[in-house]
C-alpha cells in the first residue's frame, strides 16, 4: 500500500511540475491593444505569457461583438413619447439631462413612432443602478432597460 502511495506521489509531483514549466515559453510574442495595456507598468509589472491563438480568440471575439453594434448591457430610459412634440421633448430631456449629468453619454433614437433618450454604457444591472437612483430624483419616469451597449474603456 505504501508503495502505492509514493508513486502516486510522485506521478502528482511530475505532472505538477510539468504543467509549470509548460507555461514558460520563450516564443511568444506579447500581444498588442487590449493585453498591452494590462501589462503597461505603474506600481508593478504584469508579464503574461501565452499562446498567439488565445489573443486571435479574443480579437475574433471583439469583431463579431463590433459586428453586432456593442456588446450586451443596460442602459437608463430617461425620456418615450410619441405625438407632434415628441421630438421636440426628447431634445429638451436630452439637454436637460446634459446639463446636470455631463459625465454621461447621452443617446437619443427614433424608434418609429416613439422617440427615446437612453443613457449610460453600463455592463451590468448593478452599475446602472449607481447611476440611477441619482438620475431618477430630476427624471422620475426613468427606468433601467437591456440593451447593446458601446464598448467600455479599459482602464
Amino acid at each position: 500500500m505504501t508503495k502505492y502511495r509514493l508513486l502516486f506521489i510522485l506521478v502528482l509531483s511530475l505532472l505538477l511540475t510539468n504543467t509549470l514549466f509548460a507555461q514558460i515559453d520563450g516564443n511568444l510574442n506579447p500581444t498588442e491593444d487590449i493585453l498591452n495595456k494590462v501589462q503597461k507598468p505603474e506600481n508593478g509589472q504584469v508579464v503574461i505569457f501565452q499562446d498567439m491563438r488565445i489573443n486571435d480568440l479574443l480579437y475574433n471575439h471583439v469583431e463579431q461583438n463590433k459586428r453586432k453594434g456593442g456588446v450586451s448591457g443596460y442602459r437608463i430610459r430617461i425620456y418615450s413619447d410619441l405625438g407632434s412634440g415628441a421630438r421636440d421633448q426628447s431634445q429638451a430631456a436630452r439637454t436637460r439631462f446634459y446639463e446636470r449629468f455631463p459625465e454621461i453619454p447621452i443617446y437619443r433614437e427614433y424608434d418609429s413612432p416613439y422617440f427615446k433618450v437612453y443613457v449610460g454604457d453600463y455592463r451590468t444591472r448593478v452599475d446602472a443602478l449607481k447611476d440611477f437612483n441619482q438620475i431618477k430624483r430630476s427624471f422620475h419616469s426613468a427606468f433601467i432597460v437591456p440593451s447593446k451597449i458601446n464598448y467600455p474603456e479599459i482602464e
